[in-house]
């Protein structure tokens, strides 16, 4: 579990405060409060249904996954968003961080660090990070529609 928390909390939110609170204030503040609801709300409804357990706690469900809702989903989103902002094409960059996110886990599952159940996949793995960072781009573009016109 201290791995996890290290891993997933810590290191990222590491990474985001030196780098991106840097770029931008209000990037960490509006996107990865709403981002860490749409990850909590996704791995609540896998639980349930059996699709995936967390190590080291797979029995305990939300608690060993705790430190990725709070700090490793929503810093990748708050980069989905930076990144967005600096390309021409944004849907591209939502399937290439749900696809980089993808990776990532098929690492941790190789790794035994998550558990797949009731016939769940990688493949729909790159589903369950495609429309939630969909969901994160389209909050993006609303929250910024109304200073566009300033």
């Amino acid at each position: 579990m201290i791995s996890n928390i290290i891993l997933a909390f810590v290191l990222p939110w590491f990474i985001g405060i030196l780098h991106l609170l840097k770029k931008d204030k209000l990037l960490l503040i509006l996107v990865a409060p709403f981002s860490s609801v749409i990850s909590y709300f996704v791995n609540t409804i896998a639980y349930y249904f059996g699709f995936w357990e967390v190590t080291p706690f797979p029995k305990q469900k939300n608690l060993a996954s705790l430190p990725f809702e709070l700090g490793f989903y929503p810093i990748l989103a708050c980069y989905l968003v930076f990144f967005i902002r600096t390309s021409k094409n944004p849907y591209f960059v939502v399937v290439f961080m749900s696809l980089l996110t993808t990776l990532l886990e098929l690492i941790c599952y190789y790794l035994e660090w998550i558990i797949y159940g009731n016939g769940w996949n990688i493949y729909l793995t790159f589903f369950s990070y495609l429309f939630p960072f969909l969901i994160v781009y389209w909050y993006y573009k609303y929250l910024i529609k109304p200073y566009i016109l300033l």
